[in-house]
């Protein structure tokens, strides 16, 4: 069982890589608000978080449903890779409500 929590425990970092990918591209997107940028880069940025957000929220119901298994199979819950996972997925999803509502003010005005 040990090596079921060795893939768990990777898993979580990649999901904090992908959540870590995903601030970048905001970040750029932000800057796409005060700067000139070129429409294709913006559109671009925005897919890259679209499929980004997509890839984090499959990444997490992995962690959380493999957390479930190893409960039921080693009667251990890994109730920390479940917080963390809920914690990046919040983050997320605050950081694409401020870029949203950040696109709508640029673009419809106040």
């Amino acid at each position: 069982m040990l090596e079921f929590r060795r893939v768990l425990a990777f898993s979580s970092r990649i999901h904090t890589y992908l959540m870590v990918l995903y601030l970048f591209f905001a970040s750029l997107m932000f800057i796409s608000f005060f700067t000139a940028m070129a429409g294709e880069l913006v559109s671009l940025l925005s897919l890259c978080m679209a499929v980004l957000s997509w890839v984090i929220v499959f990444e997490g119901v992995w962690i959380i449903l493999a957390s479930v298994y190893q409960l039921f199979y080693s009667k251990v819950f890994a109730f920390a890779p479940v917080l963390l996972t809920l914690v990046r997925g919040l983050v997320v999803i605050v950081v694409a409500t401020l870029v949203d509502t950040m696109q709508l003010i640029v673009t419809g005005g106040v």
